[in-house]
This record gives structure tokens, sequence and C-alpha cells, in this order.
């Protein structure tokens, strides 16, 4: 059952079953028909004819059919393809109408001006028609008749015409009696020689009898006109089947050409569209997205040109897709394996996502695995950082905290753009966890700050104890200098302790600093107010200002940034030397306002300026030292720079960078 089950299955793949089929039932159609005609008792020939007419007629018919179901399923499914909208449908469409039209129009107007011109009318005609010899022989017929009439009118014995022919009559039979009672023509062949005999019945009952011998090739074309004549009447009785069978033979050959030649357009079609419908497809699958694949290769011609150049486009950019992977994959391992925060945004700066350790700073595990819309850090409490890359129009970089989770992280934080301030496109945003690192620089400064109050109050308590020995060494011997000595050492002691109190007062102000409250100030007017306290407060020294602001503005908070410049002013007018100079600049840099205190003193004294900024560091060998060190912090609360520079030819500068600037 499974054998039979799978010989039926190769047969429909094949078609030879139905090819069976319809051989089965053109013979069962042919044998009925056969088996009919025979029972009506037609002729050989005439049951030849009609067989051959019932096939031809059946051989049309299934070519008609064939064509039509060809034509009517390619249609069909044309149109599905174009009602969906698969690629290639209305190219395959004006295709195969056009092939259609180059084959059906000259079919059929061969056929229509062969039928015109009378070519099939002309070939019945010809098959049943005389031949010439036969129209010849009807003429010596007639002569004939005519002939014979005028001797029987002129009563010319037959024996007048030859002396031979004579010989022969007397020898003929004698007619029969009853031949004469009426007027005849009679024929008859003797020795090989047709002869005919005439007679006419006379008024007194006697008759006239003439005859005479016709040639021998004469009477042979007679008998050829007998038998043309009855193969004339047969062939007239079977014109309709002939002109029919010629029709039909006509009319097949060209559906058989109708048939080739729409089978060798669709075939030509489908050999044309394939590999340039294989092509479309492939670029959309690669617009989509999809895998980069070739486009097997036609025959070696323009399509397979094409086709070439674009697998050899396809395999470049394969090569392209694999390294940029391989980039991408390498990035992601560096990006996951570096400690600072990256964000990566569109050039709408609409989505946004990061490496691990940017999705740990700000508390966002799905920025790690997937990208996310800007205003999900809104969402996650991360404003600050969303307000900053929405409004950046170029590289920007500060200092902020958040607070993910309730915990407090100090991010220095850069915003940079991707291909051009102009159009970028994209943004990088750097995050830098300063947490720790400030924790530990709070602790180490702390550290330092314990050592050096340390060892500030162990200079004065030297003294100091020192001054109480002396004293109590006279008091045991009452020396008569213990007045003198108590006041001494009463006066060093009171010295010392206050100068140890002016140290825990200003450790108090840098410890103890109050909060930023910033304001639009012009920051010109600012540093001029903080000039004008040290004009002449020094014979020969200049302090003046080279004011550059323009009159804009800068939030910050003007009491501490006051403070700022007394200590950096107050610096160089210490370190300038008679007939020195002290300079005040404001100016712009880009969005950044820079202020400078420069002097013409003898310059650092220290390798590292840093140093200087160090809480009770100092090279004058007296102060508290957290004069700079406060300078420091105020500047960086406002989320600003300073640093120390050597001037030229000599002196010192103060440089401070003020960010957020407004006009």
């Amino acid at each position: 059952m499974k054998e039979w089950r799978r010989r039926w299955q190769r047969y429909r793949r094949q078609n030879r079953f139905l090819a069976a089929v319809y051989l089965g039932l053109l013979v069962l159609a042919g044998g009925a028909y056969a088996l009919f005609a025979r029972m009506a008792g037609l002729p050989a020939e005439q049951f030849t004819n009609r067989l051959l007419t019932f096939l031809l007629w059946w051989f049309d018919l299934t070519l008609i059919a064939i064509l039509l179901f060809i034509l009517l399923r390619n249609f069909l499914k044309l149109g599905l393809e174009r009602h969906y909208g698969i690629l290639g449908s209305r190219f395959r469409t004006k295709l195969l109408l056009s092939y259609l039209g180059l084959i059906l129009v000259p079919t059929s107007l061969l056929f229509l001006l062969a039928h015109a011109a009378g070519v099939i009318a002309q070939r019945v005609r010809g098959i049943t028609s005389e031949p010439a010899r036969l129209a010849e022989i009807e003429r010596l017929h007639a002569e004939l008749g005519d002939h014979l009439t005028g001797l029987l009118r002129n009563g010319i014995p037959i024996v007048e015409f030859a002396d031979p022919r004579q010989r022969i009559l007397q020898k003929l039979p004698p007619l029969p009696a009853n031949a004469f009672k009426a007027d005849g023509v009679r024929g008859e062949r003797f020795g090989g020689t047709l002869v005919v005999r005439a007679w006419r019945r006379l008024p007194d009952g006697s008759a006239v009898l003439v005859g005479e011998a016709l040639p021998e090739d004469l009477a042979k074309a007679q008998a050829r006109l007998a038998a043309g004549g009855a193969a004339y009447e047969r062939l007239k009785i079977e014109r309709p089947t002939i002109t029919a069978t010629v029709v039909l033979g006509f009319g097949g050959l060209a559906l058989l050409v109708m048939f080739a030649a729409i089978w060798l357009g669709l075939y030509l079609s489908r050999r044309f569209t394939a590999p340039l419908l294989a092509l479309a497809a492939t670029t959309q699958r690669i617009a989509g997205g999809e895998s980069l694949e070739p486009v097997p290769l036609p025959a070696e011609d323009e399509v397979g040109m094409l086709v070439g150049s674009f697998n050899s486009m396809v395999q470049r950019l394969r090569q392209r897709d694999e390294e940029l992977n391989a980039t991408v994959r390498q990035l992601d391992a560096v990006l996951g394996a570096v400690r600072t925060g990256v964000l990566t945004l569109d050039a709408q700066r609409a989505q946004v996502r990061g490496n691990p350790a940017a999705a740990a700073m700000l508390g966002v595990p799905e920025l790690a695995t997937a990208a996310l819309p800007l205003d999900a850090l809104d969402a996650a409490g991360l404003a600050r950082i969303a307000d900053t890359i929405r409004t950046a129009t170029g590289p920007v970089r500060g200092s902020l905290t958040v607070y993910p989770g309730g915990l407090a992280r100090h991010l220095e934080m850069a915003v940079v753009p991707l291909g051009g301030e102009e159009r970028p496109e994209g943004w990088v945003v750097a995050l830098e966890d300063l947490t720790q690192l400030q924790r530990a620089q709070r602790l180490a400064a702390w550290s330092e700050v314990a050592r050096r109050i340390a060892h500030q109050i162990k200079n004065p308590l030297t003294p100091i104890r020192l001054a109480a020995e002396r004293m109590a060494r006279h008091l045991e011997r009452d020396s008569p200098e213990l007045g003198e000595v108590v006041t001494q050492g009463s006066r060093a002691i009171v010295e010392h302790v206050q100068a140890m109190q002016e140290m825990v007062d200003s450790f108090s102000r840098y410890a103890k600093m109050p909060p930023l409250a910033r304001r639009p100030v012009k920051i010109g007017e600012l540093a001029g107010q903080a000039v004008a306290l040290y004009q002449g407060v020094r014979e020969g020294l200049r302090v003046g200002l080279v004011d550059g602001s323009g009159g804009r503005e800068v939030l910050l908070d003007p009491d501490q940034f006051r403070q700022v410049l007394t200590n950096l002013i107050d610096n160089a007018v210490e370190a300038s030397p008679p007939g020195g100079a002290v300079t005040v600049g404001i100016g712009w840099e880009g969005d950044e306002a820079v202020v400078t205190v420069s002097d013409e003193g003898s310059g650092l004294k220290v390798d590292d300026p840093d140093l200087l900024f160090q809480p009770f560091y100092s090279t004058k060998g007296r102060g508290s030292g957290v004069g700079l060190a406060m300078v420091q912090r105020i500047v960086t609360d406002h989320g600003g720079t300073v640093r120390l520079e050597p001037n030229r030819p000599h002196g010192a500068v103060a440089v401070v960078r003020l960010p957020g600037g407004e006009r």
C-alpha cells in the first residue's frame, strides 16, 4: 500500500499520470467513434476521413483547454501577487502581456489572412476538382456527340468514313429487335475499340442506324472520365468532412505554435525575472537588517554581471559588518571592564544606553541591557544629568551629586558630540564616580590637617612651657627678678595662646563654610570693589583692574567670592616689592569666566604649586596657612578651578575659571 502511494505521488509530481489519463481517454473516444461509424455502415474512405477529423477536433480542443488553463492560472497567480504586493508581480505581468501580444497578434492575423485569401477553400477545391485531362475528355465527348448528331441528321452511312471500319462493323453483333422501338445511342467495346452506334426511327416504321469507331486513347480517356466522375461524386459527398479536417489541422498547427510560444514566453519570463527578483528580494532583506546573503549567479550575461557586482558588494558589506561587529564586541568588552560610566545617545538625544558602570552609578540597571528614553533618567531622579544632556550645544564638563537609592554619589560629567558640533551624529556622556576618591581625599586632608594642627599647636606650647618653667625656677629661689620674669613669661604665654586661638578660629571657619547663596552677579563690578579696598595700601604699590567682562553676569555667591578675591589680592600685595604692581584681570574663554591676579614678586617658592592649596601649609613662616585652601574650596564649590602659575618675566599669577557664565 505504501509503495503504491509513493508511486502515485511520484507520477503526480512528474505529470506522467495526467498524460496517461489523457491518452487513455483519447483511445477510448476514438474507439467509440470508430464503433459507431462502423455500425452506421460508412465506406472505408469516409470512415478514415471522419475518424481523422474527430481526432483532430479532440486534439485542438485539448490544446485550447491547456492554453486556457495555463493563461488563467498565470493571470490569476499574477493578480493575487499584485493584490498582495509581492515583489516583481507588476514586471512579470507586463512581460507576460508583451509575450502574449507578440504571439497572438501574428498568429491570428496569419489564420485570418489565410482564410480571407481562400487558402483553405482552394486546398479543398484542389482535392475535390477534376484533373485537367478529364476536362479535355469532357470537351472531346461533347464534340463526339455533335458529330454523331450530324451523321444521323445527314443520313451518311458509316462505311463512307473508311473501308477498314466497314469490315469491323459487319462483324458487330446485331442490336436487339426491341432496341429500334425508339431512337437511341449505344456504345460498346469490341476488340479493344470503342464503337458508338446511334439510330432513329423513320415514319414508315424503318430505322436508320449509324456508327463510329472511336480512337484507342479517346476510349481510355472516356473510361478515366467515368472513374473520375465517380470519384468526384464521392468527394463531393465528403467535402464538409475534408474541409473540417483541413481547418482543424491548420488550427491545430496554429495552436501548437501558440502553445510553444506561450511556454517559451513563460520560461523566458521566469529565466529573465528570477535573478532580478532574487536581486530585489535580497536588497530588501539587506535593507531590513537581515543577513547578508549573495544572490545565486545566473548565466554569463548582463544580468549575470549585475548580480556578480551585487554579490561583490554584499561580500564587502559582510566583511565590514563582521569587522564592525568585532569592533563592537571589543568596545563592549572594554566598556564592561572600565569603571568609568559611559552613556551613548542618538543624534536626536531621544534614546540613551549605558555600560554596566554607568547603570550602577545611576541606579538604573536597564541602561546596560536596552536603550531607554532620555525621560527615563528624569523618572529615576537624574533630572540634572538629563537636563545637561538636553541643553548641551557642544562639549560640556561639570560636577554634580546624584542620589540613586538614597545614597549620595559625586560624579564628574563630560558631554561630547560625535561627528562635529553643528550636525552631531550622536552624543557620548562620560561619568566618573568621585565619591570614593573624594572620601579618601577628605580623609587624607583631615589627616594632614590633624598633623598640621598638632604641629601648629606644638610650636607655641614649647615657649609656653619654657616660660612657665622659668617662672617656677625664679619662684623657688625667690629671685629678685621674679616680677620681671613673671611679666615676660605671662606676656609670652598670652601671645602664644592668642596665636593658637587665631589658628583655631581659622580652622573653624575652614571647616564650617556656609552653603552657597548664588545669584547673578556682574563679576567685573565685584572685582572693582575688591581692588578699590587696596588703593594706597602701600606706598609705591599699584593695584589695578583690567575688566574684559563686558558687563556679563555669573551665578555665584558674592560674599564668598569676595573672600576669594581678597585672599588672592592680599597674597599678591604681600609678595610684591616696593614699586611693584598687582593686576586683577577679568575675561571670557567660551562659556567660562576667567579671573587672574598677578604680581611682580619673587614668584613661586615650591616645585609643586598644588601644595600651597593644602590647609595649614605656608611658606611665609607666619599666618594660619588656610587662606589658599579656603580659596580652592570656594572656587570648587562654584564648579570652577584655581591654579598658580609663574608670571613672566617674574612673579606669580593665580588663575580662577568659573563655568556657567550668563550673558
